[in-house]
């Protein structure tokens, strides 16, 4: 292979590569922007004892996002655009924190990618695999809050 080719190739790959993290970057942006949409709306519904664990998971998922954004910032990117979530009415808080946990069950296996940028942008694999540890507590949590509810009408706001 000549120098030339190899330059080609390895330029293909960088690209490729910032592709592919630019691509895992916009939509986990948007995902953690929704996630915290959302969290604030069920707070304003919610049991009381669960209002303030739903409003620290929306301030942790803003958190996300804006460390996000200061990635794809730095590579040259716009913050894609949000689309504003109105979440639909359910029929209890119960409801509400399944359906809260399913959305946040929906960024497990997003990071399939990472073999293709790990050499190219440690970092920002680091930050993924970090927020991946932080959506894995938010489940949790989650799931905790379901553990401790019972689908029951919900109390008036």
């Amino acid at each position: 292979m000549t120098l030339r080719n190899r330059q080609r190739e390895l330029l293909a790959r960088d690209a490729q590569a910032r592709d592919v993290v630019l691509d895992l970057l916009r939509r986990r942006y948007v995902r953690e922007k929704q996630h915290a949409m959302r969290y604030r709306q069920h707070a304003e519904t919610t049991l009381p004892q669960f209002r303030e664990t739903l409003i620290n998971l929306a301030t942790e998922e803003e958190k996300h996002a804006e460390l996000i954004g200061a990635k794809m910032r730095d590579l040259g990117e716009d913050l894609p655009d949000v689309v504003p979530i109105h979440v639909a009415k359910e029929d209890n808080s119960w409801s509400y924190l399944r359906t809260d946990l399913e959305e946040e069950q929906r960024c497990t296996g997003e990071l399939s990618g990472l073999p293709v940028i790990r050499r190219e942008f440690p970092e920002i694999v680091e930050l993924l695999e970090r927020l991946d540890t932080d959506s894995r507590s938010h489940r949790a949590r989650l799931r905790d809050m379901l553990a401790r509810s019972v689908p029951q009408p919900l109390a008036p706001p």
